[in-house]
């Protein structure tokens, strides 16, 4: 039997196909591992009372370091009234804004659903002052006195009776009289004998003139829920990570605000040109604020009061600063102050 053979010259021309197609095989590539897109910031805008003011400071600290874009935030600020932003955060048109607790309880006597959520003032910052040649330094001193107020509105009046509450003050044997936010013309003018005011406005403009001044500091005498950071019952139940978020971010700049000044105050002016061209008239303005920012203790940062809501309420249905009785039931939460988890250093 004869043995079969294969030429070498066609053994090469099937093995050169070969080697080609087993050289030039793509290799099988390894998938890399891919890493989300990071989700849009969610643009917030938050409603404060007043115009842009060094008072803001905790706010401004808070957008200047990136402390609400670490919370997936992008935060501005909208200056307008307190009353029209309540309105506006119960219609759903806003879902934050800065508010007083006693605001909050009347929006709650009707029928509107806000939500205090953390606090930023912890003391209620209206004061009676008047030029120390008054002699008003105490409550008492008031009886028989001419006294200034922008009007019967607003945190100056609530402040007001709540002094004529606290210190169970004949109020028929005051005269209230209304002079507009010239608080401190009128006393200058003669107008009135005392005024009703923020600390941080009539009695510093006082103190920068050398006008020797008494102040008669509300807090003092009734601690009412001043301040703080508010929101609606859609926004708590629908999106409670970014209720969250807002608090974490808002503590954050208190805490770096308190922790410091200096800086803070450098910052307020980038924010505020008109303080910016005046920092000698705003300083002052600024350092008044802080005592009302600062906490009882570190820990306390942020957190309201439980037992202070209640007696608000009952207050102002004694004063008729409100028509029926409320729960205060719901009307403020520390769970998200809680859950931020900031404290002072």
């Amino acid at each position: 039997m004869k043995n079969k053979r294969v030429s070498i010259p066609i053994l090469i021309l099937i093995l050169i196909p070969l080697l080609i197609a087993a050289c030039g095989a793509p290799q099988p590539i390894e998938p890399t591992p891919t890493s989300e897109p990071a989700p849009e910031p969610t643009a917030v805008v938050l409603g404060v009372g007043y115009i842009p003011s060094v008072q803001f400071a905790p706010l401004y600290v808070a957008i200047e370091k990136g402390y609400f874009a670490d919370e997936g935030l992008t935060l501005s600020l909208e200056y307008g009234f307190e009353t029209d932003y309540v309105k506006l955060l119960a219609l759903g048109k806003r879902e934050f804004i800065i508010a007083s607790g006693d605001v909050v309880i009347l929006s709650r006597s009707q029928q509107l659903p806000v939500t205090y959520v953390a606090e930023w003032y912890t003391k209620y910052p209206v004061v009676v002052f008047s030029p120390a040649e008054q002699g008003v330094a105490t409550p008492k001193d008031l009886v028989g006195k001419t006294v200034g107020i922008p009007g019967l509105f607003g945190t100056s009046y609530v402040g007001w009776k709540a002094l004529v509450h606290a210190a169970n003050l004949p109020e028929e044997e005051i005269t209230l009289k209304s002079v507009g936010f010239n608080q401190a013309a009128a006393l200058q003018e003669g107008l009135v004998d005392a005024a009703v005011d923020y600390a941080a406005n009539g009695p510093v403009q006082f103190q920068m003139q050398g006008v020797p001044t008494n102040v008669i500091v509300v807090d003092d005498y009734m601690h009412l829920p001043s301040n703080g950071l508010v929101t609606n019952e859609q926004t708590l139940v629908s999106h409670p990570e970014r209720v969250e978020g807002m608090v974490r971010a808002l503590l954050r700049g208190i805490a770096d605000t308190l922790a410091n000044p200096d800086e803070a105050f450098e910052i307020s002016l980038k924010h505020v040109p008109e303080a910016a061209q005046n920092p000698e008239m705003n300083r002052p303005i600024f350092d008044a604020s802080l005592p009302y920012w600062t906490p009882t203790s570190p820990d306390a940062l942020g957190r309201t009061d439980p037992a202070i809501w209640p007696a608000t309420a009952a207050f102002m249905l004694q004063a008729g600063l409100m028509d029926k009785s409320v729960s205060t039931e719901g009307i403020w939460t520390n769970a998200f102050v809680d859950k931020a988890g900031v404290t002072l250093p």
